[in-house]
């Protein structure tokens, strides 16, 4: 009666320890964002490979770039100097030192990129339906995040008897590495054998000069070797 009832535990066993082993493994995957920074929405792309120990917890190496980045321009590093336009701001001033002969420059055509890449855990929920695997993602890593734009100068009529020179427009540039912290999470359903279908959501926090916040959704797709 002993040998049998250890036979039949046995048996139930194998089932579960199978389906744990199933369980590890890697996988890769790529997905599509709508990403917003700074109240403004770009496209992204995303590419991660994971490696899972067990049912729950799994490790995540992630790459998210973001083509072209729509925020305002942070600051300014000027590529070019012109020389002529300190000699003539001085000369000017001498003059007329009581009459503002050229207001600020501003900015135009601004445009920019970022790559943020993160080391996550990614914990995987236990649920009873086999085609559901919901899941929660928690890390951090670097940011690279640059901008650029064209520093243009106003044209004024000078007054009568006075040539001010047409200054170009000069190419200017704002490039930081922050440190990025990430949290999110998200669902995974299985479409075929090793293949499923990802919703994701996550928030991005880039620590630097600056402090930002990032969100990004998507959906994308994750194969299981």
């Amino acid at each position: 009666m002993t040998l049998r009832v250890s036979i039949l535990l046995l048996l139930l066993s194998l089932p579960v320890a199978a389906a744990a082993q199933d369980e590890r493994g890697a996988s890769a995957g790529g997905s599509v964002s709508a990403t917003n920074m700074e109240s403004r929405n770009s496209w992204s792309f995303a590419g991660s490979f994971e490696y899972r120990f067990n049912r729950v917890a799994g490790l995540e190496i992630e790459a998210t770039a973001v083509p072209t980045l729509k925020s305002d321009f942070p600051g300014a590093t000027i590529q070019t100097s012109s020389s002529s336009f300190t000699e003539l701001q001085s000369a000017l001033g001498a003059i007329f030192s009581s009459i503002a002969i050229f207001p600020g420059p501003r900015f135009e055509n601004p445009r920019g990129r970022a790559v943020i890449f993160t080391n996550n855990a990614r914990i995987h929920i236990p649920t009873t339906a086999a085609r559901l695997d919901p899941y929660f993602v928690a890390g951090g890593g670097v940011a690279n995040v640059r901008h650029t734009a064209d520093l243009v100068f106003t044209r004024l009529t000078p007054p009568p008897g006075i040539v001010i020179p047409t200054l170009p427009s000069q190419p200017i540039t704002s490039s930081s590495v922050d440190l990025a912290l990430t949290i999110g999470g998200g669902v995974s359903v299985r479409a075929a054998s090793g293949l499923w279908i990802e919703g994701d959501l996550r928030l991005f926090r880039l620590l630097g000069d600056e402090d930002r916040n990032v969100g990004r959704f998507g959906v994308g797709a994750r194969y299981r070797f």
